[in-house]
């Protein structure tokens, strides 16, 4: 089974994406697979309700593992499986805590392998901080790498916003030549768009 990476730095809303795009695709219960950077693994079953409350929220890195969930893709008379898998917020430099350190080598481990990299980055942060300053160094490593896999999409969240709108502008024209595309995650604006490009991947 493909699968498809979210990835990106900690809270730019890549677990709120991953649980509104899989309501969008139809799932009403989540069945999450969680696999710990020790290589071990769980699962839950989570209401879409209980999986906002319990696995999305505003505190610094509130996802500490791989969460991955299994999904139908719907098209026409065609139905594509794939996995969706959200991943540990990233940050620049050393992270003094040994287990924050372990999940996020266990995402960047994940990124070589993937099918399709869904990258996000938060566009408002972009304008605050007057362009690709606000990405960093990791951010504009992966879309470099991004530029040479053809299973990569920038996503620009938070464009449901002024300031989302011009950070993406922004993006186009600092980042010129890569695969972006404006959403939010809260509002599953562009989550078209967003299924139609895993849909050729997956």
């Amino acid at each position: 089974m493909r699968n498809c990476l979210v990835i990106g730095r900690t809270n730019v809303g890549k677990t709120i994406f991953c649980i509104n795009f899989a309501e969008y695709l139809g799932l009403q219960r989540m069945e999450v697979f969680f696999q710990l950077p020790d290589g071990t693994t769980r699962q839950r079953k989570l209401d879409m309700v209980s999986a906002r409350q319990e696995l999305s929220g505003t505190g610094l890195h509130k996802t500490r593992n791989l969460q991955s969930i299994q999904l139908e893709l719907p098209r026409g008379k065609g139905v594509r499986h794939f996995k969706l898998t959200d991943s540990t917020g990233l940050a620049d430099g050393i992270h003094p805590d040994l287990e924050m350190r372990e999940a996020m080598a266990q995402t960047l481990q994940e990124l070589r392998h993937a099918d399709c990299i869904l990258h996000l980055v938060d566009a408002k942060e972009v304008q605050r901080v007057g362009g690709l300053q606000a990405l960093g160094a990791l951010d504009l490593q992966i879309a470099e790498l991004g530029q040479r896999k053809s299973g990569y999409l920038c996503l620009a969240n938070k464009t449901d916003l002024p300031e989302g709108k011009s950070g993406f502008r922004l993006l186009q024209k600092e980042l010129k030549g890569l695969h972006l595309l404006p959403i939010s995650a809260l509002y599953r604006q562009g989550f078209r768009e967003v299924k139609e490009h895993v849909w050729r991947l997956v």
